[in-house]
């Protein structure tokens, strides 16, 4: 279907992606549509951004009577940002799980262990805590074992 000269919709594949400029070039059988926006308006700053993959196939819709088109759809994204992103990534939830579990099982042994001790000498509930396998030192958890940063918000 057409709106005056152009086509309405582009069907194709993306070929190329400016994240800075929030555009697309979309290949439609051989005519590369260069410059397609991300986002209705341009430079919005905030809303949904949506960053295709490349190779995805993808269809974009005419701006009403202009050159330009906008992304409508795609079959495959690299990114998506919410307003802005500035929050970093969504959280990977069994990696959180995994994390708390890990601590629960902590504070469980020690529990365990302060219900036997026996105050004897001073040094036996330092033997206690050093001898028990569920309370080997832990590594310090980063916002990249928790984060998937290919959403952000």
């Amino acid at each position: 279907r057409r709106y005056g000269s152009k086509p309405v919709t582009i069907l194709g594949t993306i070929v190329a992606v400016d994240e800075t400029a929030k555009t697309c070039d979309i290949d439609d059988d051989g005519l590369v549509m260069y410059g397609i926006r991300l986002q209705c308006v341009t430079n919005a700053p905030a809303g949904i951004l949506c960053i295709p993959k490349e190779g995805a196939a993808a269809i974009a819709v005419k701006i009403e009577d202009t050159d330009s088109y906008m992304l409508l759809n795609c079959a495959e994204y690299s990114k998506i940002i919410f307003n802005g992103g500035n929050n970093g990534g969504l959280i990977n939830i069994q990696s959180l799980v995994d994390k708390i579990n890990a601590i629960e099982k902590q504070v469980e042994a020690l529990k365990k262990i302060f219900k036997a001790w026996q105050p004897v000498y001073e040094k036996s509930l330092q033997t206690a805590i050093k001898g028990s396998n569920d309370l080997a030192p832990k590594l310090e958890t980063q916002t990249k074992d928790l984060e998937d940063t290919t959403v952000t918000h």
